[in-house]
């Protein structure tokens, strides 16, 4: 964690960069900013990690249902990037890395949505068509 974030009283909708290490499969193991979806009253507790969104600047991910595409310099973001709700990581927060912004509370919404629909789908593709 650097300084910036030890000191940052972390909120739901704040961007960081995150480096994850000795994942599995094509998530991206080069450091990728990352949003705090988590309660801003959890992030507030002892608790040590927060649970966060990825994002990617990677602009075909921006037709994947829910997704959720960013402009350019919101939240002080440099290029159009993407948050990917199904890429969903608890990151201890002694591994967030430089802040970059909050995005509105009207985006975090966004993101929930996202959520909501992909999870909605899952099970509605998935149910016993018979039950």
């Amino acid at each position: 964690m650097t300084k910036a974030s030890k000191q940052r009283d972390l909120k739901q909708g704040d961007i960081f960069w995150v480096q994850l290490e000795g994942l599995p499969g094509d998530i991206p193991q080069i450091p990728h900013p990352h949003v705090i979806i988590q309660d801003t009253i959890i992030n507030r507790s002892r608790v040590k990690t927060v649970v966060m969104c990825a994002l990617t600047s990677n602009m075909k991910r921006a037709n994947e249902p829910g997704n959720v595409l960013l402009d350019m310099n919101e939240a002080g973001l440099t290029r159009h990037s993407i948050v990917v709700v199904s890429q969903i990581e608890t990151v201890n927060k002694t591994d967030l890395g430089e802040y970059i912004g909050t995005l509105s509370p009207e985006r975090v919404k966004q993101i929930f949505n996202g959520m909501e629909f992909q999870q909605k789908s899952f099970f509605s593709y998935n149910e016993d068509p018979a039950a």
